[in-house]
């Protein structure tokens, strides 16, 4: 018998001495008795009897004791400390710079390009412009070739010609040559950033409200939070979505991401990305 299993029936065997308030002083008491049930409540959170090793994790200086390591006593002080996790990553903790307050915040930044603040509040602009420019581009490109109007790559084919008449949706443009719109644009994009470099409050910069808010929706401070979030969320779904009109025009040059998703659908094992990325001798 091992002497491990030979100190098992030995424990089981031999009762513990009592433990009386007489024999022993009450410093002395108080120091074993709690020891013994500690020694005790641990073994019930490990699903064993407190009868069956009373004598053995009753004293601390039982080799037994101090041999089988306690998983139960880490988990415990580790569970007793708070940590923040990025929602990102489960397991993986959050950035110290990122926690939380800001709209769509979950814990995402790899490289660590937010760890100086002015460089944070800067990105989170412009993440949030670029949000707001590519929700306004995916539709533009999809609508026009939902109604066969032609696609977003042969729309622009006009400003290569010279003396190019630009139209929208088969309407002439007014003012529709290339300098013309070239002007135009630069002085409106212009007016419109020196306007908005001349807020200094960061949040006014990002929702300036006003006539930019004609429904009313950041009256209500909780719904307005949660418009934040929505908005942050749908805005880096469409910069992915024009990342994929980008690539797939890249690689099927002269056609819309509609006729590429109907030519997929029509043949899905041999009309996607692995046709462009694998080499025909490589495919069956």
């Amino acid at each position: 018998i091992s002497p491990l299993k030979h100190l098992l029936v030995l424990a089981l065997l031999l009762p513990p001495p009592p433990i009386s308030n007489r024999s022993l002083p009450p410093q002395q008491f108080n120091s074993e008795t709690s020891e013994s049930m500690a020694s005790n409540t641990l073994t019930m959170s490990y699903g064993i009897a407190t009868t069956a090793f009373p004598s053995v994790l009753s004293s601390s200086k039982s080799k037994f004791a101090t041999a089988l390591p306690l998983p139960g006593v880490g988990a415990a002080n580790a569970s007793s400390r708070f940590t923040m996790t990025a929602e990102w990553m489960p397991g993986q903790p959050r950035p110290p710079h990122l926690d939380g307050s800001a709209p769509g915040d979950f814990g995402f930044d790899p490289l660590g390009l937010g760890t100086v603040p002015e460089n944070l509040e800067r990105f989170k602009e412009s993440e949030l412009i670029h949000c707001r420019w590519a929700m306004l581009a995916v539709p533009g490109i999809l609508v026009p070739e939902a109604l066969g109007l032609g696609n977003w790559v042969k729309a622009q084919e006009w400003a290569a010609v010279p003396g190019g008449q630009a139209t929208y949706l088969g309407y002439p443009v007014p003012w529709g040559t290339l300098p013309t719109i070239l002007v135009i644009e630069f002085l409106a994009i212009s007016f419109v950033e020196h306007q908005r470099s001349m807020e200094k409050d960061p949040e006014k910069k990002k929702y300036p409200g006003g006539a930019f808010d004609p429904l009313g929706y950041s009256k209500d401070p909780e719904k307005f939070k949660e418009y934040k979030v929505k908005e942050i969320k749908n805005g880096r779904l469409a910069l992915l979505a024009f990342v994929g009109f980008c690539v797939q025009q890249s690689a099927y040059p002269g056609t819309g991401p509609l006729e590429n998703l109907a030519t997929h659908l029509a043949d899905p094992w041999h009309n996607n990305i692995g046709e462009i990325l694998i080499p025909k001798s490589f495919s069956p």
